[in-house]
């Protein structure tokens, strides 16, 4: 059929009305959808309860090792919106709290009684809820000044997790100062043997600064490789810690990490969990005594730790 020029052009405007009637009904779909997202979401916004959020202190920012004379931060790691945080202390000086209240600035004036200060922080919603203190233990040393040249010699003492049975009589070798740093062999090496069955067969010396602020700082770095059923298995490690000279003989508090370079892997957290965040070694440079008493308050309780992962 051969359509004369008139039918062809009414079939043509045709076309384009059946085009402008798809364009309408599409934007007025749109429209009702939009319309349809924003009635759910004010819906949401008018049934939301700020006071029944239940607030947690999930957790905070901040040395557990301090010094004497020394002031250090402490900060909340996360974020609530309309949420105020409350901060309190023990045995040391609340000299500040930032204007979003995250973050406090504490200074350790005079030891306390015990050797140990206490941080709490509360957590406020903008519904008026207060979540249950949490507290973060500070031990807190006296200072003296000590050179790095000082550091030299053998440490001895205990180091592993604040658990029986899970850390270790140790000695660990102080060696190279220069102005600023040491070198450190020694750390880990009774837990890596005997709790999680690694031989040490590379490195296990590290570079460690010395602060004239009484700490410790072990930057992220090769640690060492180890031997597990005929593989080799290689560490990084991370730390911090604190020094003092007033005693008769210098100690070292170090909190420290190790972690898998393969897949960051980190011990002892990963495998036992938030209550044991860190190894702890507690050291005193005396070649004259037999292992340091370990000096940390160790948990108890029953820990099921689960078995060693497969590598």
């Amino acid at each position: 059929m051969v359509l004369k020029r008139a039918q062809v052009k009414t079939f043509k405007i045709q076309i384009m009305k059946n085009k402008i009637l798809t364009g309408l009904a599409l934007i007025l779909a749109v429209s009702w959808l939009f319309t349809s997202c924003e009635s759910d979401m004010e819906k949401a916004q008018n049934d939301y309860d700020a006071s029944q959020v239940i607030p947690k202190v999930l957790s905070v920012n901040g040395t557990t090792l301090a010094l004497q004379t020394f002031s250090y931060t402490y900060s909340v790691n996360y974020w609530r919106a309309g949420s105020t945080w409350t901060w309190a202390v023990t045995g040391a000086t609340l000299n500040s709290v930032s204007s979003d209240t995250r973050t406090a600035t504490i200074s350790f004036n005079t030891i306390p009684d015990g050797g140990k200060a206490n941080i709490t922080v509360k957590e406020t919603t903008s519904g008026g809820v207060t979540s249950d203190p949490k507290v973060i233990e500070v031990q807190v040393d006296p200072f003296c000044p000590l050179a790095p040249s000082g550091f030299v010699g053998s440490w001895l003492g205990t180091d592993g997790m604040d658990l029986p049975n899970y850390f270790f009589d140790s000695e660990v070798v102080i060696s190279n100062p220069t102005a600023t740093t040491v070198k450190v062999t020694g750390l880990n090496y009774g837990w890596i043997a005997n709790v999680w069955g690694e031989t040490v067969i590379n490195g296990g010396t590290i570079t460690m600064t010395i602060e004239n602020a009484g700490t410790v700082v072990i930057p992220d770095q090769y640690c060492f490789t180890t031997d597990y059923g005929g593989d080799p298995y290689v560490y990084r490690i991370t730390g911090t810690g604190t020094w003092a000279n007033c005693g008769a003989a210098p100690t070292l508090n170090i909190a420290y990490v190790i972690y898998y370079e393969s897949d960051g892997y980190t011990l002892p957290v990963d495998w036992a969990g938030d209550d044991f965040p860190e190894f702890y070694a507690t050291l005193t440079l005396d070649e004259t005594k037999g292992a340091v008493q370990n000096s940390r308050t160790l948990k108890t309780g029953n820990f099921n730790f689960p078995a060693k992962p497969h590598r």
